[in-house]
Formats: C-alpha cells, structure tokens, sequence
C-alpha cells in the first residue's frame, strides 16, 4: 500500500513538474495589416466617360481631403478588361484604412469629419444628394467586401 501511494506521490509530481516547464514562444504566423474596402462597379453602358469625370471631378478631391485628415490611407481604383457577361464589374475601387474600426466604426466624430468634407465639396446636403444620385444613374454596384492585409512570418528554425 505503501509502494502505490509513493508511486501516486511521484506521478502527480511528475505531472506537476512537466506542466510547469513553458514551451518556448513560437512568433504567430502572420502579422495584421491594414484594412481595404474593395467595391466593384458595374458602369453602365455609354457611360464611363461621364463616370470617371465625376470620379475626376468629385470623388479624387473628397478622398484627397480624407487622406489629408488621416481618415484614410489611401485610395485607388483599377478596371477590369475582361466581361463574365452582363451585370459583372469593370470598375473597382480600393480604400485602405488603418484597421477595421476605422473601416467599419464610423462613431460620431469620424462621422462628422467625413460629412464636413463632402459638405465642403458640394456646398450642401441638397447637392450632395443630388451627386449621389447622379452617380448611381451611371453605374451599379456588383459588391463591397473588407479584406485585411497580412504579411507572412518566417518560420521558426
């Protein structure tokens, strides 16, 4: 009786000791980037010169101010040469924000200073409303998605 309770004594000291030694810290395999919406567009037919003027006209300096304030890092569109058939994008656009709650928490004060901007830009909320639903008379949207920039960590040796 004597041997089985030294022997229970030992394991659970075995155990005990062998919990308590810390494997060593292995780094994560990625590293969080930033954070782009990406927003594909569909341009109606006989439409794109009017849609990049607009772009050229009104979007350019509106996101030229918000990356001027820091509300953004950058901006960008790019186009698409090829068509799946109708109702698919050729014009995207790419606006990278710093993480996701600036992409997606649009709290009061970040709120404001994007609304004083295009406020600034149109001169008021009627033409502001007025150059939004212009643009949606040129094209259509496809789809909007948040993806997150990675970099890949070496692997440990």
């Amino acid at each position: 009786m004597k041997r089985v309770y030294l022997s229970i004594f030992f394991a659970c000291i075995f155990a005990i000791v062998s919990q308590a030694q810390t494997p060593a810290s292995t780094p994560p395999p990625t590293t969080a980037g930033n954070v782009s919406r990406v927003t594909y567009f569909d341009v109606k037919p006989g439409k794109m010169n009017d849609y990049v003027t607009f772009l050229r006209t009104n979007s350019r300096v509106i996101f030229e101010e918000q990356k001027k304030q820091g509300l953004i890092l950058s901006y960008g569109y790019f186009t698409k040469p090829t068509t799946e058939g109708p109702g698919d994008w050729d014009v995207g656009l790419v606006v990278t924000y710093k993480n996701y709650a600036d992409a997606i928490d649009f709290n009061a004060e970040r709120g404001a200073k994007f609304d004083a901007i295009t406020l600034a830009h149109y001169g008021s909320a009627d033409e502001r409303t007025k150059a939004n639903n212009y643009v949606e008379e040129l094209r259509t949207t496809v789809s909007s998605i948040l993806v997150r920039a990675v970099t890949l960590n070496p692997m440990p040796k």
